[in-house]
């Protein structure tokens, strides 16, 4: 009997559909591109929670999917007026953890989906509107193999930014839309996007809002969108949701407006928070030396290629928005009294589109120039080898600057392994439910998520002890450390055996005191 007789109709009809799929060339460079992105879920989950930032969302996150208070995020019992930004984040975070549990990598796959998100709008914007899909396919690699958005607090954390990049890439690709064709669509997705970026990350929402109304001007466009009657009803809409949204929490959490005025509302802005004091070129020095240096060669050639050799049209066009839209973010975060070094983060998309737009045309000038000269799998050869050389190097560099992290204690010292740790005891050793981790108290809100992780299990505890010497765990405790300084004196003061081990890492179970304790635990 043949095969085909005996394969069910649905599996004979797919592979057709697949051939066909497969047959058009902007599904074929689609498919080359999602095997590129390689370095946004490499081992996602693998990296510990980190501190700061990310952890204080993730424990927002875990008490909210544990008390259910969905309008007023938590932290550590209270609530909380340290981070002050809008939920939505959070929701779908909560969302993510109530699907797949508890674990690093379903608190960072929001931030996944949001970053395969912008370079699919990338490419699809490339494609569809410009009619360009190798400047798509190069814009996401580019965007892919760039450090400043490949990096822990962007797209490898569950953190704001990746969000609101997305939203910030939805924004500007359906601004540009709206002032080629006016359709109102377009104009529904700008709305929606500025509503859903300020409810992610606030005020930041609106940094390159001044870049896009500079090109609307340059385009002689403005006045033409101050007379849309559409502008305004967004307007209005975007003013109510977000009012209501604080008359609704104040009575729930008195006191956060008050938080929310010296955070986020001209508080890092007008002075400087927590110590981020930079100078005015403090962006620029980043951008050149670290975040985009493997790519900072193209950028001048990209928007010489794009954005003024290129005859007046959509191409032309459309580099000049990303310049202007760059230009705003950057003037707006470089005068701001604080600054930290992800805010620049939201540029990347945008530079990697310029970028992707300036060297398609470029190759394919040179490639119409040459094509007559070679022969056709000699132009083949010269396509490969000219790609493989653009993009290995930074590609390359990113894949290290990922597995290098799965080693490092992020310059927290011995604390910095303990959640990598606690998941892993966890795995490969269910029955220990009741641990004491030793401490410096430096990590505590990365532990309380790590808390929660360990405790979505029942009949499992995990009770954190900061500076163990102020007091001593008690007899039959089954003790984590990740420091030899706490090791060593419990050798002296404990009979024990060890349970589990990896790395500097160990899990001990205290049997008995000495019969002379000798040098108190520490």
């Amino acid at each position: 009997m043949a095969l085909s007789e005996v394969q069910p109709s649905s599996t004979r009809s797919l592979f057709p559909r697949i051939q066909q799929w497969l047959q058009h060339p902007e599904n074929r460079l689609l498919l080359l591109l999602l095997l590129l992105v390689f370095p946004l879920y490499y081992e996602l989950g693998r990296t510990p929670v980190q501190l700061y930032d990310e952890s204080r969302v993730a424990v927002n996150t875990t008490e909210m999917l544990r008390n259910g208070h969905w309008l007023v995020p938590h932290y550590d019992g209270a609530p909380d007026h340290w981070n002050t930004k809008p939920p939505l984040l959070i929701w779908l975070q909560v969302l993510s953890l109530k699907l797949f549990g508890i674990s690093a990598w379903a608190l960072r796959l929001p931030t996944l989906l949001a970053s395969l998100g912008t370079v699919l709008l990338l490419f699809r914007f490339a494609t569809r509107v410009l009619r360009r899909p190798w400047a798509g396919v190069l814009a996401g690699v580019i965007l892919v193999t760039t450090t400043g958005f490949v990096r822990l607090h962007v797209a490898r954390t569950a953190d704001y930014d990746a969000l609101l990049i997305f939203w910030q890439v939805l924004l500007w690709v359906h601004f540009f839309q709206y002032l080629e064709t006016g359709a109102r669509r377009h104009l529904l997705w700008v709305a929606l996007s500025v509503l859903l970026a300020t409810l992610t990350k606030g005020p930041a929402a609106l940094l390159g809002l001044p870049g896009l109304a500079v090109y609307a001007l340059g385009r002689g466009k403005l006045l033409w969108l101050l007379r849309q009657p559409g502008v305004y009803l967004a307007a209005v809409v975007w003013l109510a949701v977000m009012a209501t949204y604080f008359l609704v929490r104040e009575p729930l959490d008195p006191g956060y407006w008050e938080a929310v005025q010296n955070n986020d509302l001209g508080g890092r802005f007008l002075t400087t928070l927590d110590n981020h004091v930079h100078p005015w070129d403090f962006y620029l020095e980043n951008f050149r030396q670290r975040f985009f240096a493997p790519w900072l060669w193209a950028l001048l050639p990209a928007l010489v290629v794009a954005g003024i050799l290129q005859p007046a049209g959509l191409v032309k066009r459309a580099a000049w928005m990303l310049v202007l839209f760059c230009l705003s973010w950057l003037g707006v975060i470089s005068s701001a009294q604080s600054k930290l070094e992800w805010y620049d983060a939201p540029i990347y998309p945008a530079l990697a589109l310029l970028l992707g737009l300036g060297l398609s045309i470029a190759y394919q000038d040179l490639r119409e120039l040459y094509r007559p000269r070679v022969g056709r799998v000699a132009g083949v050869l010269a396509q490969v080898l000219l790609i493989g050389c653009v993009v290995l190097l930074p590609y390359y560099a990113i894949t290290t600057q990922l597995i290098a992290e799965r080693h490092s204690d992020f310059g927290l010292g011995p604390d910095g392994h303990l959640g990598r740790y606690i998941t892993r005891l966890a795995r490969e050793q269910p029955q220990v439910n009741n641990v004491t981790v030793l401490t410096h108290g430096m990590a505590n809100s990365m532990l309380l998520y790590y808390k929660a992780e360990f405790e979505q299990h029942a009949g499992n505890r995990l009770t954190i002890l900061n500076e163990p010497g102020t007091r001593t765990p008690p007899l039959g405790s089954v003790v984590v450390t990740c420091d030899p300084a706490f090791k060593a004196p419990l050798d002296s003061a404990f009979r024990m055996i060890e349970v589990h081990q990896n790395g500097s890492c160990q899990t001990l179970l205290l049997l008995s005191r000495l019969p002379s304790p000798g040098v108190p635990v520490p």
